[in-house]
C-alpha cells in the first residue's frame, strides 16, 4: 500500500495508441505506433492498428505525444530509510522515475532483497542495483581489511562495491579484489588517488566528479601543487575500531556529513579548487577523457547535488516551492546546514561558487569526448535535492554543460541499462522489455525540457495519467514525508 499513490488510471492490458516511440539507443522517433503493455512486460510495439479494442484492453490516446523508456536515477539513497520510502517513491513515480541505483547498502538490505522483503508500495520504482556497507575506515582501515570486506559483500550478493571514506592503500586493494571477483567498484576517489590510476585499475564509475579536486588536479598544468593542497585537506574523522553497534554510530556520522559535505570545506580544499580551476589545461583534460573512454570509466556527476552543496542558500534552493513535499524534520536539517555553510570563510564560499563553471566545463568536455555518463541526483538525505524532481534538475544542468537532448535522455535510459548490463530488460521500448515508460507532451529530441512535460507514466504495466500524477503530488504536499 501507499499513503500517496492511488489506483492507476489503466491496468493489466494497456495500449498507448498512435504515439511516437522514441528509441534513445539509435536516436529514432517512429510515429504512428501502438505500444501494448501486458502485465510487467511490453507485449508488442507495432504500427497503429485500425481494428477495435480487444476485450479487457484499455486504450490511452497517444496522438501528438511521445513515448520514451522510464527514467532511472542512477545515484540515489531512498533505501537508507527502508521503513520510510513512501514519500520519495511517490515523487519518483510522478516524475517518471521507474528505477534507481541505491548508493548505500547493508547486509540487512541485501538479505531483505534476497528474501523479497523490500518495501514495495504501489508504483514503487525498481531497485536496479545496490552495494553492501560503504567502504569506510571501520571495515576497510587497511588493505587486508578492505579485501576481506569486498569478499564478504560479494558473498552477500552486492551488485557493486561503494568506496566512500577510505585511504589510498585500502582503496587500491579493494579495487584489485573487486576486479578479481568480477564485481564493479564505484564511488568516491580518495584524496591521494589519481583518477588515471583508478581508471587503469578498473574503477567502474566515479561519482560527483571525484568529489573535490582529485579529478580536477589531473586537468591542471600545476598538478603537483594542486595535489599538495588536496593532501593537506582535512578529512572527516571516522573511528577505525570495530565495536558492537559501531555501524549505527558510523551511519549517524555519515548522515550528518552527507546533508551538505561542503559545509566541511577546509581552507586547503578551497585553495586546491581555485588553483586547479585557474590552471586548467585543455590538453591534459582531453588526455584524461581519452583514458576514461579507453577503460570505460563511467561518470555520474550529480550536478544537482553539487549545485545544492555549493549554493545551498541560493533562492532556487532555499525558496524552492517543491520543499512542500519534504518532511518537516528533514527541512530543519537542510536549513541548519545552510546556516553552517553561511559561516564558512568568504574565500571558501567564493572558491566553491567559482568552481561551478569548471564543473560544467569538465562535464561538457567529457561528454563530448565520448566518456560514458549517467544521470543521478543523490536524492534522499541531501539538502536541497527533491526526489524525482531532482532528476529533471539534473537534466537541466547537463544541458547547461553542453549535452544535447538525446545525450541527456540516454543518461537515464539506454546508457543506464548498458551500465547495469540490463540492455535486454530496460532502456528501450521493445517487446519483452519491462513495462516502464513515460508519455510526453513534447518532443524530447528537440529539447531536454520535454522530459519534464509528462502526460502519463507506465510503471510495471500500470498507467497513471496526468490527473492521477497531480493527485499524487497533492497528497504528498498534504502530508509531506519525502526526504
Amino acid at each position: 500500500m501507499s499513503r500517496y499513490v492511488t489506483a492507476p488510471t489503466a491496468d493489466h492490458d494497456v495500449v498507448i495508441r498512435d504515439v511516437t516511440v522514441v528509441d534513445p539507443l539509435d536516436g529514432t522517433a517512429t510515429a504512428g505506433q501502438d505500444v501494448r503493455f501486458t502485465g510487467a512486460t511490453i507485449a508488442s510495439v507495432s504500427a497503429t492498428s485500425q481494428t477495435g479494442t480487444a476485450a479487457g484492453q484499455q486504450v490511452v490516446d497517444g496522438r501528438g505525444r511521445f513515448l520514451v523508456p522510464g527514467f532511472a536515477d542512477m545515484h540515489a539513497h531512498p533505501l537508507n530509510s527502508p521503513d520510510d520510502v513512501d514519500g520519495a517513491y511517490a515523487l519518483m513515480l510522478a516524475n517518471g522515475v521507474v528505477g534507481f541505483r541505491q548508493m548505500s547498502g547493508s547486509p540487512a538490505l541485501l538479505a531483505a532483497r534476497a528474501a523479497g522483503a523490500l518495501p514495495a508500495p504501489l508504483g514503487a520504482p525498481a531497485l536496479l542495483a545496490t552495494p553492501g556497507d560503504l567502504l569506510t575506515p571501520v571495515n576497510a582501515s587497511t588493505a587486508e581489511a578492505a579485501v576481506a570486506t569486498v569478499r564478504d559483500q560479494h558473498a552477500q550478493g552486492a551488485d557493486f562495491i561503494k568506496a566512500a571514506l577510505v585511504g589510498r592503500d585500502a582503496f587500491l586493494a579493494a579495487l584489485a579484489e573487486a576486479g578479481r571477483l568480477g564485481v564493479p567498484l564505484a564511488g568516491h576517489l580518495p584524496n591521494d588517488v589519481d583518477p588515471r590510476e583508478a581508471s587503469r585499475g578498473g574503477m567502474r564509475a566515479i561519482e560527483h566528479l571525484g568529489p573535490g579536486a582529485t579529478v580536477f588536479a589531473a586537468t591542471s598544468s600545476r598538478e603537483a601543487e594542486v595535489r599538495s593542497a588536496v593532501g593537506a585537506a582535512r578529512t572527516p574523522k571516522i573511528p577505525t575500531v570495530r565495536l558492537p553497534g559501531m555501524e549505527r554510530v558510523i551511519g549517524r556520522v555519515i548522515r550528518g556529513i552527507v546533508v551538505n559535505p561542503a559545509t566541511r570545506t577546509s581552507d586547503s580544499s578551497a585553495r586546491a579548487l581555485t588553483l586547479a580551476d585557474d590552471s586548467f589545461d585543455e590538453e591534459a583534460a582531453q588526455e584524461l577523457a581519452a583514458l576514461f573512454v579507453e577503460h570505460e570509466t563511467w561518470q555520474c556527476p550529480t550536478l544537482v547535488r553539487l549545485h545544492t552543496q555549493q549554493f545551498p542558500n541560493a533562492p532556487e534552493h532555499r525558496h524552492d516551492d517543491r520543499r512542500r513535499y519534504i518532511a518537516p524534520g528533514e527541512l530543519r536539517s537542510w536549513d541548519r546546514s545552510g546556516r553552517k555553510f553561511a559561516r564558512l570563510p568568504t574565500a571558501t564560499r567564493d572558491a566553491l561558487e567559482s568552481h561551478w563553471a569548471a564543473q560544467l566545463r569538465l562535464v561538457g568536455l567529457l561528454a563530448a569526448a565520448g566518456v560514458p555518463m549517467l544521470a543521478g541526483t543523490d536524492a534522499d538525505g541531501a539538502a536541497g535535492v527533491i526526489p524525482g524532481f531532482a532528476l529533471h534538475d539534473e537534466f537541466g544542468y547537463l544541458a547547461d554543460a553542453g549535452l544535447g537532448p538525446l545525450q541527456i535522455l540516454r543518461t537515464a535510459t539506454s546508457d543506464a541499462a548498458r551500465f547495469l548490463g540490463l540492455e535486454t530488460e530496460t532502456g528501450r521500448l521493445a517487446p519483452g522489455s519491462r513495462a516502464d515508460a513515460v508519455l510526453l507532451a513534447a518532443d524530447p529530441m528537440t529539447s531536454h525540457t520535454a522530459l519534464g512535460r509528462i502526460d502519463g507514466v507506465v510503471r510495471a504495466g500500470s498507467f497513471w495519467d496526468r490527473s492521477a500524477l497531480d493527485g499524487i503530488l497533492e497528497r504528498v504536499a498534504g502530508a509531506p514525508g519525502a526526504r
